[in-house]
């Protein structure tokens, strides 16, 4: 299949809110302001009495079309202010895929001291970042993230490039024994975390050391994408990112910092 894509833009923002009325994540927001959107509700109970009690046979979730409704109209604010990037993916003229990026001084939008280190920039010289990637459920695996990368380089080249930034996981792993163990003696347990000390994959990367893989599974995928997705591009891996990675022996998962200049 052939895809199109297109920067966000205020001609384009019925296009970003119907994709994001079709898949999961929080539009972004976490990466344009630093941290999730407050909870309004903290327990189902809570959820229930301010919003109404969820449909599950109709799909009906009130409080979760509420919170949705709160991260749009944070980002449609930031979009009118020319503060939020990012590429539409389209299939079939319909929007498929979003990969955000921005300008490394710009994320997130305000900083104080509450902002998380994992939310800024890893390099102080970097100019831009490539934080997300989303794909409808139904296109995944078909280059959907990769379509998106490859005009976000574009539109940061057309803004004179810089030196890029992103952190995607090391390499993707799935492994339905490990979740079959979880489900059956939980997280912590000493079964899973045996399982992983003796099965669980890690390669050496030149520069960077011993990583080790990030559990996927055949629906899902990183949104910060992968090392060999970037790599395709010319990005080269600079240290293991110690925010995202995991040491956890139940849950083990590394991270790379990877550069470009363009």
């Amino acid at each position: 299949m052939r895809f199109t894509t297109k920067e966000l833009s205020k001609r384009t923002w019925p296009d970003f809110e119907r994709f994001f009325s079709q898949v999961h994540g929080c539009a972004c927001t976490l990466y344009l302001h630093g941290r999730h959107l407050p909870s309004v509700a903290r327990t189902a109970t809570e959820r229930a009495e301010r919003f109404g009690v969820p449909d599950r046979s109709r799909s009906v979730f009130p409080a979760r079309a509420f919170g949705r409704a709160q991260e749009l109209s944070a980002v449609k604010e930031l979009v009118w202010q020319g503060r939020a990037h990012g590429i539409l993916v389209y299939g079939r003229g319909e929007p498929v895929g979003w990969c955000h990026f921005g300008r490394a001084s710009a994320l997130p939008v305000v900083r104080d001291d509450r902002t998380p280190p994992e939310m800024v920039a890893r390099h102080p010289s970097s100019d831009w970042r490539i934080t997300c990637f989303t794909t409808r459920m139904d296109y995944r695996r078909r280059g959907v993230a990769t379509t998106a990368l490859a005009a976000a380089l574009e539109a940061i080249r057309q803004r004179g490039g810089g030196w890029i930034e992103a952190t995607p996981i090391a390499f993707p792993h799935n492994d339905p024994t490990v979740r079959k163990l979880r489900k059956t003696y939980r997280w912590r347990s000493q079964e899973v975390i045996d399982y992983l000390e003796e099965n669980w994959p890690h390669k050496e990367v030149p520069g960077v050391g011993s990583v080790n893989a990030c559990l996927t599974t055949a629906k899902s995928m990183s949104h910060a994408g992968t090392m060999s997705m970037f790599e395709r591009f010319g990005f080269q891996p600079t240290k293991r990112d110690e925010y995202r990675s995991s040491d956890r022996s139940w849950d083990p998962g590394d991270s790379v910092v990877m550069r470009l200049q363009i």
